[in-house]
Formats: C-alpha cells, structure tokens, sequence
C-alpha cells in the first residue's frame, strides 16, 4: 500500500503547501528518509536526479526548526549558483503557510543584499560553499546556532573541488547536529566525509535503473563532427518537442551551436558560465514558464535543476563524464514520466559510449539518421512548429539571446552626426593656419623678418640655443623688446667668436 504525505507525519501547514506545490503522494525516497530525519537520525540519501530530494530534507527542516529563535538553525550547500536559487525558492513555496524566512547566498550576487537578508533573522540558509565559508569568516553568518546541516549534490561538490571547503565550513558547526547527505553516487572520499562527521547513518538507496529503462527512451545517432548542425537540425524536424535541452561540452560550443538554430528560424537561448547570474536566472525560470522551447546549456544546468515535463535531451556532445550522462538525461522523464534521450556520437565518442552503457547497466540503441524523404513526411507539421517556435512568435527572447552572444563584445560607437567631421576639418584648418602664422593673444604674427646681416653666419649650437626665445603671450609689445636683444645676441657671438 502506497504512503501519503499524512503517514508520513508532516504538520497540517506544510503539507497545504505541498498541495497547492502540486505533489500528489511521496515519491520511494521521500517515503523512505523523512521518516528518519524527523526522527532527528543521520541519513545518506543515493538516488536519481529527479526522484524530489529536496522535499526530503526541506519538509523536516522546515518542520523542526523554529521560526522566532535566534540565529539559523538550518544549512544547505549546494554545489552550483543555480542549484541554491532553486532549493531556496522550493522552501519558501513550502513555508508559505508558515512564518520561517529564508534566503540564498552565492557567487557573483550582491553580498550587501546577502548580508542584510542574513540579520532579519533567517531560519535557512542556502548557499555555494565558497560563499558560505566567505560569510562565516566574516562574521556574517553565525554558526552557533545550526542544528541541521545538509550536503546536497556531494558527488558534484567533491568533482567541482569544493571537499575542502565544505569540511571547513563543517569544522565551524556545532556537534550535536544532524547531517544529511545526498548523492547520486558514493565515491571513497565522500565514504571519508561520511565516516568523520556523521553519526551512525541511515543509507537510503534507490536504483538508479527506473530512471534508465522505464521511464527514458535512450538512443544515439553516428554522426561526422563537421556534420553535426545539420543532423541536429534534422532531428529537431523530426521530433518536434514542446521543449528540448540541448546540452554541448564547453561554452564556445554552446555559443555556436545556439547562432546556428538562431540563423535557422528558432528562438533559443544559452545558459553557461560566462552568462551574468541574474540572466541565467531569468533564461531558466522563462524556459520553465515555455516562453521558449530551446535551450543550449553546459553541465551547469544539468545538476539539480527541476525542469517539469520535458520532452527531450540531446547530448550534442557526449559528456566526458560518466555521471553527468546520467543527470543530463535525468532531466527528462522526472516524476515518472516518459522522456527521450538522443545523443549524437562521433568516431572519437564511440568508446566513451561504451563506457557511459557499462556504467549504467543499459545498452543504448543506435538509430539510423532521418534522410530528406523522413523529414518531407513531415514537413507540413514541422513547418508549424517551427513556425510556433520561431523568433517572430518571441521577438523578445530571441533578441536577448542575440544580444548575449554579444554582451562581453565591445560595442562599436553611434554614428557622428554629419557636422561633427566637418567641424573636425574647421578646426584642422585653424591649427595649421596657427602653425603657420604663430599666434599670440590670437593676433596673427607674421613671419620674422629676416636676421640682421651681422648674425647671418653659422652660430655655434650654444648660441642658438640662447638665441632661442619663446614667444611670451602676456607681453603686448615684441618690438621694443626685441632690439635690446638682438644688440645682446649680437656682442654676445662675437666674443665667442673672438671678434
């Protein structure tokens, strides 16, 4: 017999929250581990993206914190900006009929607005750890307090680098607090974390099989790399999704690969590192809204980012690791439904292939490409849909998308107005003329006479530079200045020249 959230022993208010959030029963893992962490028991969660981990250790913390006492009580890391912005918006729709706050702290947003949303007395918070571990040190987040401690996406934070600041941020919380964990996989150095700051630890399990057989069809296509944009194109005609992730392996490729579906009629966007914060934030929340149905994306999207009803992956490139397979394609067929995975393999991705099959128990079937006639059967529906997908129906989005590929550009100046180069030529004039004629208190000063017939030889080189006298603009009057000194000059050179 199935659970309900009621068995499960969540309080009256969160559980009219996780209706009107639209869950219907408990999903195996929440069945399984909220039971324990109410119970205020250490659990190590090992389950598929997708299966609804979040509301696992988000129900019991919101549950058994309290929302008027001091300091935060809860702390959840997680391993990527995006991830953190998400977990903190699914605990305020989850606290929306209670009074806990919550807030999020990551990289490259404002760390005065952070420090503010941390003093209004937050009982939650969610953060990277490189930011988290920065407010710690500076006193602005205080540790003392936190009871519930959890490790969200372990496995990414330990591939990202993050192990050793985690454990510093660990070494900063009290003792006597509960620790979940959660991971895909268990590799030995989060077996390590396991066993030196946890207690006793429940293992929650689920098999990762569902998520690879039963409810996503995976298939590939062989192609030639310079041939790529075509198939995908191709592909996309044929399947016609109502929204797609198209997931490449660096951020140059993302770039390209979205000017070329831009060039071909589609409103895209891209979603990558180099992208600003707040953009990423938006493109993912428009793309969950279906203001759009294409996104380009690197791994940055493909952890923990909950995207409802999605029809299609395709790995543009096949990823170089293993278990970012596995999460890419877990972004389709989430809650049980079924998705489609399609990946375009190379003669350099055979064997990586291979690899990606043993490591997930499933032999990947491999189709043969659409030719010309596939895609003239339907070519009148693929025409609608492109035409439903088109810039001209999201004049808006396709336009930031354009202008993202072109933020970090410089952007070349207006056009000067026609009289800016004419005046530029007046004014050329004037400096040459000035030049010329040597202007003093902007009176023209022709030419100097020519020199007196006793000072006409050849000076030595120090004679002439004293001979030199700039032109003085304050004085009013150069002619009754200059004989005195030509008389001077003159004596003067002819006793250097022993005259």
């Amino acid at each position: 017999m199935e659970k309900s959230f009621d068995d499960l022993g969540i309080s009256p208010p969160i559980l009219k929250a996780l209706q009107e959030m639209g869950y219907k029963a408990p999903t195996g893992v929440q069945s399984q581990a909220i039971p324990h962490v109410l119970n205020r028991e250490d659990v190590i969660v090992m389950s598929k993206t997708g299966s609804g981990k979040t509301a696992v250790f988000g129900v019991p913390l919101l549950q058994m914190t309290d929302a008027r006492a001091v300091g935060p009580q809860g702390l959840i890391l997680a391993p990527t900006r995006e991830l953190a912005v998400q977990v903190d918006s699914d605990l305020k729709q989850m606290a929306q009929h209670l009074q806990h706050k919550t807030t999020a702290v990551y990289g490259q947003h404002n760390i005065n607005a952070e420090i503010q949303a941390l003093k209004k007395n937050v009982a939650i918070v969610t953060g990277t750890p490189g930011r988290v571990l920065d407010h710690i040190s500076h006193g602005n987040l205080k540790t003392k307090h936190i009871r519930f401690l959890v490790l969200d996406e372990a496995d990414r934070m330990l591939d990202m680098g993050f192990v050793d600041q985690v454990e510093r941020i660990i070494r900063t919380l009290p003792g006597n607090r509960v620790t979940l964990l959660f991971s895909a996989t268990i590799p030995a150095e989060i077996h390590k974390i396991c066993r030196k700051y946890m207690k006793n630890p429940v293992t929650v399990e689920i098999e990762s099989e569902t998520m690879t057989v039963d409810t996503i069809e995976q298939v590939y296509y062989r192609v030639q790399e310079k041939e790529k944009n075509l198939q995908l194109n191709r592909l996309l005609l044929l399947e016609q999704p109502e929204s797609c992730v198209i997931f490449c392996n660096t951020r140059f490729m993302v770039d390209r690969v979205q000017r070329y579906l831009l060039r071909k009629g589609y409103a895209c966007r891209a979603l990558h590192g180099d992208i600003p914060q707040n953009t990423r934030l938006k493109t993912l929340e428009r793309f969950k809204q279906g203001e759009f149905h294409l996104l380009v994306a690197t791994d940055v999207a493909a952890r923990g980012i909950h995207i409802d009803d999605l029809s299609l992956v395709i790995n543009y490139d096949v990823p170089i690791e293993k278990d970012s397979y596995v999460h890419r394609i877990g972004r389709t067929g989430r809650a049980g439904n079924v998705g489609r995975a399609i990946s375009l393999v190379t003669g350099e991705d055979i064997m990586t292939l291979y690899e990606i099959e043993e490591h997930i128990g499933v032999l990947i079937e491999e189709m043969e490409l659409p030719t010309e006639a596939d895609i003239n059967k339907c070519r009148a529906a693929a025409d609608k849909w492109i035409e439903e997908n088109s810039p001209k129906k999201q004049q808006s989005f396709a336009a930031d998308a354009q202008s993202n590929l072109n933020k970090n550009k410089k952007q070349p100046s207006p056009p000067q107005p026609a009289q800016y180069p004419q005046q530029d030529r007046q004014r050329r004039r004037e400096v040459t003329k000035d030049y010329n004629t040597t202007r003093v208190n902007s009176k023209p000063v022709t030419k100097q006479e020519k020199p007196d017939p006793a000072v006409s030889k050849p000076a030595p080189e120090k004679a002439r530079e004293i001979n030199t006298v700039p032109a003085n603009p304050s004085i009013g009057n150069e002619h009754t200045q200059d004989k005195p000194k030509k008389t001077l000059y003159r004596r003067f050179i002819q006793r250097l020249l022993g005259r």
